[in-house]
């Protein structure tokens, strides 16, 4: 079984079992999720990354001894304390952002990234390298909590449609919140270039090495 970190604090389960629900429907992987406390909008900035880290790595250790999963994945872009969680426990911790990266580059060289933060997320950049086409995020998204409004899907298609001109040959989201609005799903009616959705590349990676 597959646990998943969401670093989204929520009380809503059927966001909760967002990622847990898509992995079981599209690949039929048994999955937990749990999410970390007093981070409702998430991680966004340095700050709230250095919260979170001591957060995820205490989630990781009890996922491992208490639930019993066989592998733990952080579904989140920035990959928050991925290395050091696996000096922790003696099973794979995958990181959202590294398997996607990974996954754009077996498809593309020009990969267009679209993000929620200022800048793309670090890891992202230093996997993708040279490859690196372009880096942006929908107007007026901040946040994953942006993700939810109403008009957030158009303006998000909007941003991967100007990647898409700039010559990206391939789209990586940089959020996993990406994946909860269903915005593959839309994307694939408007654009002709492969898509990397974060949520279904953390399943591939633990489908290859389980």
């Amino acid at each position: 079984m597959l646990g998943i970190i969401r670093v989204l604090t929520t009380e809503d389960e059927a966001v909760l079992q967002e990622h847990s629900r898509m992995m079981k429907e599209e690949f039929n992987i048994d999955t937990v999720s749990r999410c970390i406390p007093e981070q409702w909008n998430g991680i966004h900035n340095d700050e709230t990354l250095r919260l979170a880290m001591p957060k995820i790595e205490a989630l990781v250790k009890s996922m491992v001894e208490q639930d019993g999963v066989s592998a733990v994945t952080i579904s989140c872009a920035a990959d928050p304390a991925v290395e050091t969680s696996r000096n922790l426990v003696d099973v794979p911790v995958y990181g959202a952002g590294e398997v996607g990266a990974h996954t754009a580059l077996m498809v593309s060289h020009k990969v267009g990234v679209l993000g929620i933060t200022p800048e793309i997320p670090p890891n992202i950049a230093k996997i993708l390298g040279h490859n690196l086409l372009d880096y942006t995020r929908p107007e007026g998204v901040s946040s994953t909590v942006d993700l939810l409004a109403e008009d957030a899907m158009s303006r998000a298609i909007s941003a991967c449609q100007e990647l898409v001109n700039k010559g990206a040959t391939s789209i990586l989201f940089a959020c996993t919140g990406f994946s909860t609005i269903g915005l593959k799903r839309e994307l694939v009616k408007i654009v002709n270039v492969p898509i990397i959705d974060l949520v279904q590349a953390q399943a591939i990676a633990y489908s290859l090495t389980t």
